[in-house]
């Protein structure tokens, strides 16, 4: 029978006091620190130092982890920064051209970047709909990892809008900050929808930076 050695109870008490802390943070953490020695202070004096070495272990896997975290996402807008995109596509509007056929979209955009004119797509998060539809989404997926895999695609330049929001005002905004040529059949010229972006919308037309696509034998061309 495994006996419990409950000379070990104040540090256990001490441990969950300070995962309290970490879950809230901020002065909560501070707060648990001061409590959990305290306490190991009043209980058992000799356990501080243990306390000490799991704290600063915990401390340094933790770090380790965000630091990890925040080069990889660095890693991932210094590669955007990098990238000179020649479009931003509307790829839910042109996705409905080609009723929602992937593989025709995918063709489309495969030929634009084969070219030279690289791409940043720009999907509304409706596009989720027809990835179940089509059994494209795996279980516990997200919708950009899954287009991405099925686009084959990097994250970097590919965004999806946020569920109940359209993308329409993400690719405009990022079109105009960077001057680059938007393809879509969308006028975005609807006085209330289009209401916070139509200026920016304007500086695009006038420069001649919205393309229309359509169809010619079946296949996306810009017009």
């Amino acid at each position: 029978m495994i006996s419990f050695d409950y000379t070990q109870v104040p540090i256990i008490i001490s441990l969950l006091i300070i995962l309290f802390g970490l879950t809230f943070r901020g002065i909560w953490l501070w707060s648990s620190l001061t409590v959990a020695v305290v306490f190991l202070y009043i209980t058992d004096k000799e356990s501080i130092i243990t306390l000490v070495i799991y704290g600063l272990t915990a401390s340094l896997l933790i770090f380790g982890y965000i630091n990890i975290k925040r080069g990889l996402n660095f890693t991932d807008r210094e590669k955007s920064d990098n990238t000179d995109f020649t479009f931003a596509v509307d790829a839910n509007n042109l996705l409905g051209l080609v009723e929602w056929d992937l593989k025709k979209f995918s063709d489309f955009i495969n030929e634009l970047e084969r070219d030279g004119m690289a791409t940043h797509l720009f999907f509304d998060y409706g596009i989720k709909k027809t990835l179940k539809n089509s059994n494209f989404l795996r279980p516990k997926e997200t919708v950009p990892i899954a287009l991405c895999r099925l686009l084959k695609r990097d994250r970097y330049n590919l965004t999806v809008s946020k569920k109940g929001h359209s993308a329409d005002p993400l690719i405009i905004r990022y079109a105009d900050r960077n001057n680059l040529t938007v393809l879509s059949n969308d006028k975005f010229d609807k006085q209330f929808d289009d209401k916070f972006f139509i200026q920016a919308a304007d500086r695009l037309k006038q420069k001649g930076l919205i393309r229309r696509v359509g169809l010619i034998d079946g296949k996306l061309t810009i017009m």
